[in-house]
């Protein structure tokens, strides 16, 4: 399953990127693409040989932080990893930039048997090649001459030093490039030596100072100390504060009450609001005011409304048995009306009701929104003074916890100045390089063979891309045309054989097995008895080779008519060798009339198929006969023969094509590999759709099998070597 699935990825992406016709350029070219390089990589490897070689010293150092002083267990624990280690890379990063200084690089050459040495190492430096020469020294004016001589020890360290951290440690490497492997590493050790001496100095300068400063600091800390005790002292006692915080939460209870109590009030204020504008709608109407929930709740109405049903039964039964003057229908009536008017005063003291009730509710949101406001008034007061008072806090805060940084600081400053010495650690000393780190001969050579060999391939890439040549039958996807068939080239033809008569004579090839691919989807795809029609482009392309090997192939199934309508240069005949035999009249005689068909067909030798030739040359069919008058014609030897075969001239130079093309069932075209141009297919195409041709298939002609088979698309060429050896 995996290696389908990886077979399967294989071909979306030969699809997608179209792999073989890349393939395909590289074949063609592959003597140029291969060869080529190798000249540039000649080239690379001379050029390498030139390069004056760099060594390289190295050097490993250790620089660490002074180490801190733990007075506290919880520092020891404390989460503040991150903090230190971005604290350390800086730290590492500020050495790293004291190394490269001037400063540093500077006092080294304040030794003079230092700079003595070093400059008698640099001249020993090799030269390259053009430098060597005299050529360039003619051009040269005699101040460069001069300013050669002069050398800038510290400017060639800076350029040449090389100082970069260890990821996520203490560890620096320090490089320095020479063309002298000696200067290389008596450099390096000369800077190391030079970084240590100063920071050695630095760091006694830095606790004298420190030692001073602590002391001035101290005295200005105890007066700033005094000060702002004093100020948090008088702040209480103004305020009458103790603890802001209880008050506080006091209050925020009060504001969360008051507003629930806001809520609710105005939720309850909606309701009756809502009630009485629906009340206000009924106008007095009974029915409409029990439809307010609120008052058909209440016990009075409902006991009413129960009393009216009861009445209402009663009156419908009493009138069944009396009529309406009857006195005890009178009285039931009379009871109703009191009922109803019952209801109705009932129905107005609860709308009363309701309307002082909204009045009150009314009120004691007003009430309740101003106590809300008084108590975040009160509670923003607190806040204010809450604020100012932890300012003062914090300032005493503050300086108690800076004089004990600074008592803590100068207890170490004492400590320390007592000795000093260096945190850096020398874990690897200056090397002597027995070899140089470039040039890379072999890198350089390969990289200029690679490169030259993407150029050059990505240059031919580009020609035969915008060649616009048909190459390989993807290239004419984008037209939807189906191709039918591919006919390999035939590069080599045996004495005694002809490639217009291939079918017959040679079987077993490659070619012949291509016409026989074509002939059975021909006969799938088209029935019998229709006329099939070959033409390409332009002349050269194959066009009558393949009608007549199509023919030779379909007269092994049915009797076949190939019918040479080129008027203009007829060569069917000229193919077979048979031009001499040929009548003396043919297809251009017949449509125009006065000949017997008859006698305008041969058989060709040595086949079975019957060919009706040209006849006398003509400037314009169309001048001959109509389309219809053809198709009639056509119609005639369909009924004689079972396929019939129309070859026709090239359709981009003549109109004939596209005149006969009309009057034909089928229509094929023949593309040749490396010689056809796609826009030339596509305006072929155009002009047969003007004329309502529909192109039924595409040919492709004399393809390079040997190049394309590689991606398995033409593998039958040696099942048929394979073949001719059981036979």
């Amino acid at each position: 399953m995996e290696n389908k699935s990886l077979l399967n990825k294989l071909e979306s992406i030969n699809e997608q990127l179209n792999l073989t016709h890349y393939w395909i350029i590289f074949l063609k070219y592959r003597r140029i693409v291969l060869l080529a390089p190798i000249f540039f990589g000649v080239l690379g490897f001379f050029i390498a040989l030139n390069i004056n070689p760099i060594f390289q010293s190295q050097a490993t150092l250790v620089i660490e932080e002074s180490t801190k002083n733990i007075v506290n267990i919880e520092e020891v624990y404390s989460g503040d990893g991150g903090r230190n280690a971005f604290r350390n890379i800086n730290y590492i990063n500020n050495q790293i930039q004291i190394i490269e200084s001037d400063e540093v690089l500077g006092n080294i050459f304040l030794d003079e048997k230092i700079k003595v040495k070093a400059e008698a190492l640099y001249r020993k430096l090799a030269e390259n090649f053009l430098i060597r020469s005299q050529i360039l020294n003619f051009f040269k004016s005699e101040k460069a001459k001069n300013n050669e001589q002069k050398i800038d020890l510290k400017k060639y360290i800076k350029n040449n030093l090389t100082v970069s951290q260890v990821r996520n440690s203490d560890v620096v490497n320090i490089l320095v490039t020479s063309g002298n492997p000696e200067l290389a590493k008596f450099l390096l050790e000369q800077v190391i030596d030079s970084y240590l001496k100063y920071d050695v100095d630095t760091k006694v300068r830095v606790t004298n100072y420190a030692n001073a400063q602590i002391n001035l600091r101290l005295s200005k800390l105890l007066d700033q100390m005094e000060i702002a005790e004093q100020k948090l002292l008088n702040y209480k006692k103004e305020n009458n504060l103790i603890d802001i915080g209880d008050i506080k939460e006091l209050k925020i209870d009060q504001i969360k009450s008051v507003s629930k109590r806001i809520i609710d009030a105005n939720r309850e204020l909606q309701k009756k609001q809502n009630d009485l504008t629906a009340i206000k709608l009924a106008d007095g109407n009974v029915e409409e005011l029990l439809a307010i929930a609120d008052l058909r709740s209440k016990k009075e109405v409902d006991a009413i409304r129960t009393n009216i049903n009861v009445t209402n039964d009663n009156i419908e039964a009493l009138q069944i048995i009396y009529k309406d003057e009857h006195p005890k229908v009178k009285k039931v009536l009379k009871t109703k009306i009191n009922l109803d008017n019952r209801l109705k005063e009932i129905l107005d003291e609860n709308i009363a009701a309701a309307a002082y009730e909204l009045a009150n509710l009314k009120g004691f949101i007003t009430i309740s929104e101003e106590e809300l406001n008084k108590a975040k008034f009160d509670l923003q007061d607190l806040e204010e003074k809450d604020v100012a008072l932890q300012q003062f806090v914090r300032e005493v805060e503050t300086n108690n916890k800076i004089y004990e940084t600074f008592l803590q600081r100068m207890k170490e400053t004492n400590e320390v100045k007592e000795l000093q010495s260096s945190n850096v650690r020398i874990i690897q000393n200056a090397l002597l390089p027995l070899s140089p780190i470039s040039p890379n001969i072999f890198k350089i050579t390969m990289l200029f063979y690679i490169l030259s060999f993407g150029a050059i391939f990505i240059l031919l890439v580009y020609f035969e891309f915008n060649s616009n040549t048909v190459i390989e039958p993807s290239n004419l996807d984008e037209l939807n045309i189906p191709v039918l068939a591919t006919l390999p080239s035939v590069k080599k033809i045996d004495k005694g054989y002809h490639l217009s008569q291939m079918f017959i004579e040679d079987v077993d090839s490659e070619f012949s097995e291509s016409i026989r691919t074509l002939r059975t989807l021909l006969v799938a795809k088209f029935q019998k008895n229709k006329t099939i029609l070959l033409s390409s482009t332009y002349s050269g392309e194959g066009k009558t080779t393949i009608s007549l090997n199509t023919a030779l192939a379909f007269s092994k199934i049915g009797k076949v008519l190939l019918v040479e309508t080129d008027i203009r240069r007829p060569s069917v005949l000229t193919k077979t060798t048979q031009g001499d035999e040929a009548p003396k009249v043919g297809f251009s005689d017949l449509i125009q009339g006065g000949v017997n068909m008859s006698d305008c067909i041969m058989k060709l030798p040595g086949s079975e198929i019957e060919v009706m030739t040209s006849g006398t040359r003509r400037s314009d069919l169309t001048d001959l006969t109509t389309t219809k008058k053809l198709k009639t014609f056509f119609d005639v030897l369909k009924q004689n023969y079972d396929y019939v075969i129309i070859d026709t001239p090239p359709i981009q130079p003549v109109t004939d094509t596209l005149f006969i093309s009309q009057a034909t069932d089928h229509n094929l075209i023949i593309v040749r590999a490396n010689v056809t141009k796609l826009v030339g297919i596509k305006s072929v195409i155009k002009k047969l759709d003007n004329v309502g041709v529909k192109v039924d298939g595409l040919v492709l002609n004399d393809l390079d099998t040997s190049k394309a088979s590689y991606y398995g698309y033409y593998q039958y060429g040696g099942y048929s070597n394979k073949y001719k050896s059981y036979s």
